[in-house]
C-alpha cells in the first residue's frame, strides 16, 4: 500500500483518480492527508502509476476490508487475510482468525475453554480445567481497565481502516489494510494475552521466535530448533518477532510483532504471553502469515519484515490526462427466465444389501418421502418390524425427457433433500454423492442431458445405522441420526424433499447472504453476493411484505457487496415485543447491457441480536429467553407447512418466544413460519458425545456450511450452537473447528455458543438424573437451555402404541424400546404397586409440572439478578414413546402443558414456595413477586382468594413486591390462585399453585 501525501499533490480533499502503467484503474482512498492505493511490486521493476485530478468517477471497489459496530458492545475489523472481533465493554480481543487456513481448520486463536470450575457444567463431575484458574478474558493490554467510552472509525476504507477506542486512563488504535496479513495496535503501557490458542488446546503447537541465525541452516533443513508450546527465558524477541503455528496441518498462524523495542516480553511461547512497559504508549502488531510447514517460519518472518521496511515512493509532476471508468461485464445472455421439469410424482423404489444393488421387487412410490413411510404398513412403522429397513440401500428410479427447446442451456439437478448418502445417477453415469439430511444441493448435469429424448435417473440412498446413541457414527446428521428420544435402529433415509431440472443460460445468482445493521435511526442490509458469471453487475430492491410502507430503498453495483440503506426502517421483533415485520428482497443479477440474466426473492426481517454477559438483546433491547425446545417428526419428509403451523401454534400456546432447534435443523417451512409468526430459534447442530478424533472435526466443518447457508438470511434465527453437550476433548477440538465455520459463513455474526450444557449455558435435570426438584428454588444458572423430567402421556395416546403393556414391570422390554427410563422414572414418580394405570398417570404429570413451575419461575424472578433465559425440554415427542415431552406424538397435551404457558405469560405473577405440602390448619407467608417481560409500564392489581394489591410494573423489569397469605384449610388437595389484571379491567395474566394439606 503507497501512502503518497496530499500535499505533494495539490492538496485537494477528494476526486483523485489513478490508473497504472498499462492504463487500468487502480481503487484509491483519500484520507485527511494522504491518498492510499494499491501497488504490484515485481523484482528489477519500477512501477508507475498515473495519478489524476480532479474527476468525478474512481474506480468500482470490490473491497473486503471491514471496520464496523456489531450491535452495541462488538467490533469487527477483517480483510481478505484475517478476521477480529473486539468486546468493547470488557476491553479485550474475543475473536481472532486467519483466513488464509484451511476452510475446515479456521478456528479462532482467542482461546475461550474456561479454566474455572462451573457447577452448572454438565460435565463438571467428569472434566476437570486443565490448569490452575486464571483469567481468560481475551487479548487485553496493561494500561486501562473497563469498557470503552468512545469508537471512532476514523478510517474506513476500501483500502486503510484506522480505529480508535479511548476509555479511563488509555486510548487505543489499529490500523490495517485491504491486503495486509498484519493488524497494528497501538495502546498503553503494554499487552496481556491470556488465552492463545495452544498445546494442550487446538490448533498451535509450535512456537518459533524471529532469530534468522539458527534455521534455515543451508538447503533440506528439516525444522526449526526449540518449537516446543513452552515458556522462553528472553524478554526481547530474538529477531522482533515470534510465531506460533502447527507444523502438520494448515491452520493458518499467528504472529506476535514487537514494533516498540522498549517493551518486556514473558511467558513468551505459552497461552497466556505479557508485554509491558514502564510508562507511554507501545505498539505491537498481530500478523496472520501463510501456513507452510516448517517454512511457515518464513512466512512470518517476511510479514514482519514488511511491516519494518516501507516503500520508498517518489512523486513526479502530473501529467493531464482523461481517465475512463470501465463497465461491468457480465458472460451470458438471457433474460432470468428459468424452465423446469419437476421431477417428483411417481418413482420406482427398490432395496437391495448394501453395495450390492437393488433385488427386492420393486413398488411404485410418491417422491418426497421416506423409505420407512414408502416401504411399510402404517401399524409396522414405529416398531421392532421397521429395525430393518435402515440397514438396507434403497434404490430410487424414474425416466423424464426434457424439453428439445433446452438445447444450448446450462442445466442443473436440484435437490432440496435427501438422507442420508444419496448416489444420483443418469443413464447409469455417476453425477456424485451428497452427504446430508436436509440441506438443498445442486449438480450440474449439462453433459448428462440429451434434450428430447427419454431418459432415466436413478438415486441410491443409504445411512450407517449400526450404534447405539451413546456411540455417534461418523454421520452428520444431529438428533436425527442417533438421540435419546428416537427408537435407536430405525432412521430415516430416502429422497425426502423436492427434485427438479433447471434450464438456465450461461449465468445464474449462486448465493446471497444477508445483514442488517442498525445506525441511528436508520439501517442498512448489506449483502454479500456471488454468481457464475466473471464481471457480475447487480440490482437490488426491498420492498415491504407484511406491512404498509411506502420506502422501497434499492442499490446497484458490480462488488461482491452491496448495502440498501433505509432511511426509517420497520424493526423485526417477536410477537411478545412488537411486530415481525419483513421486507421482500429482489436481487438481480444483470448483463452489461441491463440486460437480466437471474433473480432471487426472499423475506428479510432488519433486526440485530447480541448477547451480553447471559443477556440478550433484539434491536438493542433487552428480551427475556422463554423457550422450549424441539424436534418435530422422525420423518421429516411427512411435515408440510400446514403440521409446521399446527405445531408452532401448540408451542406458541406456551407463551414461549424462542424455539430451540434440539440438536437438528429441519424443514424450510418452519423457519419461514417462525420469521412471519416472530419466534426467535437456537440452532443446534450435532448431538453429543461424537468421537475424539480431528478427522471428524475437519470432515464436519465444511459439511456444516451448507447448513448455514441453508438458513442464515431467517431473522428468526438469532443463535448458533454447534455441538451440545460435548465433553472437554471435543469442546476444544470438535466445537472449536465448527465454530470457525461461522465466524465465516455468517455475516450477521449471531451469538455463538459451541456446546450446549457447558460453561455458556446449563442443562439442568434436577429431580430427574439425581437430586431433587427442590433444588430448582435455590437454582443460580442464569441461562439453562434444557430442564424436564418424563410425564406418562394420555390415556388414549398409550393405548395406541403400548396397548395392555401395565404394570411396566411386566413389559419392561416394549416401555425401554419406547424410551421410558425406568429407573429415573419409578425413583421420582413413586412406585405404581397397586395403582391402575389411569391412577398413575396424573401423579406422573404432576410431577412433572411442579418441577417446571418452580424452576421457570425461579429464573424468571432473576432476571434482575442477571438470568438471560431458560428453556423447557421438550415440546412435541416425534414418535410414540414416553418421553419429557410436554404434548405427545398425537398432539394431546400433558399437565406440563398448562403449567410452562401460566409461568410463561409475559406479565407474571409468581410467589416462592420450597413445600408442596402443609398442616391443617397451618398459616404461610409467600413471597410475592412481579415480573413484566413487556416493553410497556403496567399499572393494575394482582389478585388471589382473600387478597390482592396494587402495582407498578416498569418495562422489562422483575421485583419482589409484597407477600400472600395463605391457610391450609381441610385435608386434601388445595390451590392458590393468582390474577394479573390491568387497569382497565383486562386479565393480563392467572397463574395456579397446587398443594396437599394434611391433619
Amino acid at each position: 500500500m503507497v501512502a503518497v501525501p496530499l500535499a505533494r499533490l495539490g492538496s485537494h480533499a477528494s476526486g483523485y483518480s489513478v490508473r497504472d502503467a498499462q492504463g487500468k484503474d487502480v481503487v484509491s482512498q483519500v484520507t485527511a492527508a494522504e491518498l492510499l492505493f494499491p501497488v504490484t511490486l515485481v523484482p528489477g521493476e519500477l512501477p508507475v502509476y498515473t495519478i489524476s485530478c480532479c474527476s468525478s468517477t474512481t474506480a468500482e471497489s470490490s473491497s473486503r476490508l471491514v471496520a464496523r459496530k456489531l450491535g452495541t458492545a462488538r467490533m469487527e475489523l477483517a480483510n481478505a487475510r484475517f478476521r477480529v472481533i473486539l468486546d468493547t465493554r470488557t476491553g479485550g480481543i474475543v475473536e481472532a482468525y486467519s483466513l488464509s487456513a484451511d476452510p475446515a481448520r479456521t478456528l479462532n486463536f482467542v482461546e475461550t475453554t474456561p479454566d474455572r470450575y462451573d457447577p452448572n457444567d454438565i460435565h463438571a463431575d467428569r472434566a476437570k480445567p486443565l490448569e490452575p484458574a486464571a483469567p481468560n478474558d481475551g487479548w487485553t493490554t496493561l494500561g486501562g481497565t473497563g469498557s470503552f467510552t468512545q469508537v471512532d472509525i476514523v478510517e474506513s476504507g476500501p483500502l486503510r481502516a484506522r480505529i480508535r477506542l479511548t476509555r479511563a486512563a488509555e486510548r487505543w488504535e489499529f490500523v490495517f489494510t485491504e491486503h495486509s496479513a498484519w493488524l497494528r495496535w497501538r495502546a498503553g503501557k503494554g499487552y496481556r494475552f491470556s488465552c492463545i490458542s495452544a498445546a494442550p488446546y487446538m490448533p498451535f503447537d509450535r512456537f518459533v521466535d524471529g532469530d534468522e541465525s539458527r534455521w534455515p541452516t543451508g538447503p533440506g533443513s528439516d525444522e526449526p530448533p526449540d518449537h516446543a508450546i513452552a515458556a522462553r527465558t528472553w524478554t526481547k524477541p530474538r529477531g522482533g518477532h515470534m510465531v506460533y503455528y502447527r507444523a502438520a496441518e494448515n491452520y493458518g498462524a499467528l504472529g506476535l510483532v514487537a514494533l516498540d523495542a522498549g517493551l518486556e516480553w514473558s511467558n513468551a511461547g505459552t497461552r497466556r504471553v505479557t508485554a509491558s512497559k514502564n510508562a507511554g504508549e507501545s505498539e505491537i502488531a498481530l500478523t496472520f502469515p501463510l501456513w507452510n510447514g516448517n517454512s511457515t517460519v518464513l512466512e512470518a518472518r517476511k510479514e514482519a519484515r514488511c511491516l519494518r521496511q516501507p516503500l520508498l515512493v517518489s512523486v513526479l509532476p502530473a501529467n493531464a490526462g482523461t481517465l475512463v471508468q470501465p463497465q461491468p461485464q457480465v458472460s451470458g445472455t438471457g433474460n432470468g427466465q428459468m424452465a423446469t421439469v419437476e421431477l417428483n410424482g411417481d418413482w420406482s423404489l427398490a432395496w437391495g444389501e448394501k453395495g450390492a444393488g437393488p433385488a427386492s421387487e420393486r413398488r411404485t412410490v410418491k417422491v418426497p418421502g421416506s423409505a420407512h413411510v414408502q416401504w411399510l404398513p402404517p401399524e409396522q412403522i414405529y416398531t421392532r418390524q421397521a429395525n430393518w429397513v435402515s440397514g438396507k440401500e434403497w434404490w430410487y428410479t424414474r425416466s423424464f425427457t426434457v424439453p428439445a427447446g433446452w438445447t444450448g442451456k446450462r442445466i442443473r439437478l436440484q435437490f432440496d433433500a435427501t438422507d442420508y448418502y444419496a448416489d444420483t445417477y443418469i443413464d447409469g453415469r455417476n453425477v456424485g454423492r451428497h452427504e446430508g439430511y436436509i440441506d438443498p444441493y445442486e449438480y450440474e448435469v449439462t453433459d448428462f442431458i440429451k434434450p428430447g429424448q427419454h431418459q432415466e435417473i436413478s438415486v441410491r440412498v443409504w445411512t450407517p445405522v449400526d450404534y447405539y446413541w451413546r456411540h455417534r457414527p461418523y454421520t452428520i446428521k444431529g438428533a436425527y441420526g442417533a438421540v435419546d428420544q428416537k427408537p435407536d435402529d430405525i432412521t430415516a433415509l430416502g429422497i425426502t424433499r423436492g427434485v427438479r431440472l433447471v434450464a438456465s443460460g450461461m449465468a445464474w445468482i449462486e448465493d446471497i447472504a444477508v445483514s442488517t445493521r442498525l445506525s441511528g435511526g436508520g439501517a442498512a442490509v448489506e449483502l454479500r453476493l456471488s454468481s457464475n458469471a466473471s464481471n457480475p453487475h447487480w440490482e437490488a430492491a426491498l420492498e415491504p411484505r407484511n406491512f404498509q410502507g411506502t420506502e422501497r430503498p434499492r442499490a446497484q453495483g458490480g462488488g461482491p457487496r452491496l448495502v440498501i440503506p433505509i432511511r426509517d426502517p420497520q424493526l423485526w421483533w417477536t410477537w411478545d415485543q412488537g411486530k415481525p415485520n419483513l421486507y421482500t428482497l429482489t436481487v438481480r443479477l444483470l448483463s452489461g447491457t441491463g440486460d437480466e440474466l437471474d433473480r432471487k426473492q426472499l423475506a428479510v426481517g432488519i433486526r440485530e441480536i447480541e448477547r451480553i454477559g447471559d443477556q440478550f438483546y433484539l434491536n438493542r433491547r433487552r428480551v427475556f429467553l422463554r423457550g422450549t425446545n424441539s424436534y418435530y417428526h422422525l420423518f421429516l419428509s411427512e411435515m408440510n407447512r400446514a403440521a409446521y403451523e399446527r405445531d408452532m401454534a401448540l408451542m406458541l400456546g406456551m407463551n414461549v418466544n424462542i424455539i430451540r432447534l434440539h440438536c437438528h435443523f429441519t424443514n424450510p417451512e418452519f423457519y419461514q413460519l417462525a420469521d412471519e409468526k416472530g419466534v426467535m430459534i437456537w440452532q443446534d447442530f450435532l448431538e453429543a458425545w461424537y468421537p475424539h478424533d480431528t478427522r471428524f472435526s475437519t470432515r464436519a466443518a465444511p459439511l456444516y456450511d451448507n447448513h448455514i447457508r441453508y438458513v442464515r438470511n431467517h431473522p428468526s434465527v438469532v443463535v448458533w450452537a454447534p455441538c451440545d453437550e460435548e465433553d472437554l476433548e471435543n469442546y476444544r477440538d470438535l466445537s472449536k473447528h465448527l465454530a470457525g465455520r461461522l465466524a465465516q459463513m455468517d455475516p450477521q455474526h449471531r451469538p455463538v455458543v459451541r456446546s450446549t450444557g457447558r460453561w455458556q449455558d446449563a442443562h439442568l435435570y434436577h429431580g430427574w438424573y439425581g437430586d431433587s426438584i427442590w433444588k430448582y428454588t435455590s437454582m443460580t444458572a442464569n441461562l439453562v437451555t434444557e430442564l424436564g423430567a418424563t410425564t406418562l402421556p394420555a390415556r388414549e395416546s398409550l393405548d395406541k402404541f403400548l396397548p395392555g403393556k401395565w404394570p411396566i414391570s411386566a413389559h419392561a422390554d416394549e416401555w425401554r424400546f419406547h424410551k421410558l427410563q425406568i429407573e429415573e422414572a419409578l425413583a421420582n414418580w413413586g412406585d405404581p404397586k397397586g395403582m391402575t394405570l389411569d391412577e398413575y398417570i396424573p401423579q406422573t404429570q404432576a410431577y412433572g409440572a411442579r418441577l417446571f413451575q418452580l424452576a421457570l419461575e425461579r429464573s424468571r424472578r432473576r432476571k434482575a439478578e442477571g438470568a438471560g433465559g431458560i428453556f423447557h425440554f421438550f415440546a412435541i415427542d416425534i414418535w410414540p414413546s414416553v418421553t419429557m415431552a410436554a404434548y405427545d406424538f398425537y398432539r394431546a397435551p400433558t399437565k406440563v402443558v398448562d403449567t410452562v404457558r401460566r409461568s410463561f405469560e409475559p406479565v407474571l405473577a409468581s410467589i416462592e414456595y420450597t413445600r408442596d405440602t402443609y398442616k391443617e390448619g397451618e398459616e404461610v407467608r409467600f413471597p410475592l413477586w412481579a415480573v413484566n417481560d413487556r416493553n410497556e409500564a403496567i399499572t393494575g392489581r394482582i389478585e388471589w382468594e382473600g387478597g390482592g394489591q396494587a402495582v407498578q410494573l416498569p418495562p422489562d423489569s422483575s421485583q419482589l413486591v409484597g407477600e400472600v397469605k395463605w391457610k391450609a384449610a381441610g385435608a386434601g388437595p388445595a390451590k392458590l390462585a393468582l390474577r394479573v389484571t390491568a387497569a382497565d379491567g383486562r386479565i393480563l395474566s392467572e397463574n395456579l399453585y397446587e398443594f396437599r394439606v394434611t391433619r
